[in-house]
């Protein structure tokens, strides 16, 4: 007893998709507008603003030290609800209040040098450690009210601890980037939509190609060459 064992022949897959690109179109488009569907509330652009503040000092080596040391030992200070709460005072708004800056706000830390010799002088006057108060929200000025709050908050607070003045302002935030493109962000999806129509449409040509038992060449009829030709009948053409 012969068995018709399932054979993936490539090129006739191949050959199954153009062919039915009618269908494969068709199914894209479904899932295009499934995507559309999705996304019919693409929502609001983020904006993100950045201040920063950094912990040096030219007055004495241990002021410097001990600042850069406390930078990176309070680091979760910068993001307490205290900072946060004297930030929303800062700020003086009625609608924002703690919640919402330590929501908004993420922090990023690094350690800066200019790389000069090492001197306790250049020590003192050169090494920083660098806090990036980084606010997004969906309005551009209130990101950058929100990162300067944050930042000056944060330096009163790292004053009460340190007892000096070691950890300043450095950049307030001048502008805002935008950091999410609701519109941008919506067509990404309806066209991954469309990808996944077009994938799972060539899938089911190929699958529904490969499982055909309908015998198309004389290999298919002799099984792989198994069985004997008795025959063939020629094409007629008039």
């Amino acid at each position: 007893m012969y068995k018709n064992e399932i054979e993936i022949d490539v090129l006739r897959c191949l050959r199954a998709i153009a062919k039915k690109y009618k269908f494969i179109i068709l199914i894209m488009v479904l899932f295009f507008i499934i995507g559309c569907g999705r996304t019919i509330s693409v929502g609001e652009d983020r904006y993100s603003a950045v201040a920063t503040v950094y912990a040096a000092s030219d007055k004495s080596y241990n002021d410097a030290s001990n600042a850069v040391t406390a930078m990176n030992a309070y680091l979760d200070v910068a993001k307490s609800y205290k900072v946060s709460q004297r930030a929303a005072l800062i700020m003086g708004r009625s609608d924002i209040d703690a919640s919402d800056i330590q929501n908004a706000i993420s922090v990023n830390s690094a350690l800066k040098d200019d790389g000069s010799s090492s001197t306790v002088y250049n020590f003192m006057t050169s090494s920083a450690t660098i806090i990036s108060f980084v606010a997004t929200t969906n309005d551009p000025d209130l990101s950058m009210a929100m990162a300067d709050a944050a930042a000056q908050s944060y330096s009163i607070e790292m004053a009460d601890i340190l007892g000096n003045d070691s950890v300043k302002l450095l950049d307030g935030a001048s502008s805002a980037r935008v950091s999410y493109n609701a519109n941008r962000e919506a067509w990404k999806t309806r066209i991954k939509y469309a990808l996944i129509g077009f994938l799972l449409a060539c899938v089911v040509v190929a699958l529904g190609e490969i499982f055909d038992r309908k015998v198309r060449t004389v290999r298919d009829a002799t099984i792989k060459n198994e069985l004997p030709i008795i025959g063939i009948i020629p094409d007629f053409k008039e």
